[in-house]
């Protein structure tokens, strides 16, 4: 359970990121692009969301 908090810390939080960068890409466009606002939302919501379950899942592991 360890290692899966830690993964998923790891993963989650450059994730979101790399969301919010491809949310200003698309948003810097004359014409912003809704798909890669989308897609960078969905990042940067899903990236955090995941990397606060892996910080809690570590925190818990290493409490117990």
């Amino acid at each position: 359970m360890l290692e899966m908090g830690r993964i998923l810390t790891a993963l989650g939080l450059p994730v979101s990121a790399s969301g919010l960068i491809i949310y200003a890409m698309g948003a810097s466009y004359v014409i912003p692009s809704d798909s890669t606002m989308n897609i960078g939302l969905v990042m940067m919501i899903g990236g955090l969301i995941v990397g606060i379950i892996g910080i809690v899942m570590y925190r818990q592991t290493t409490q117990d």
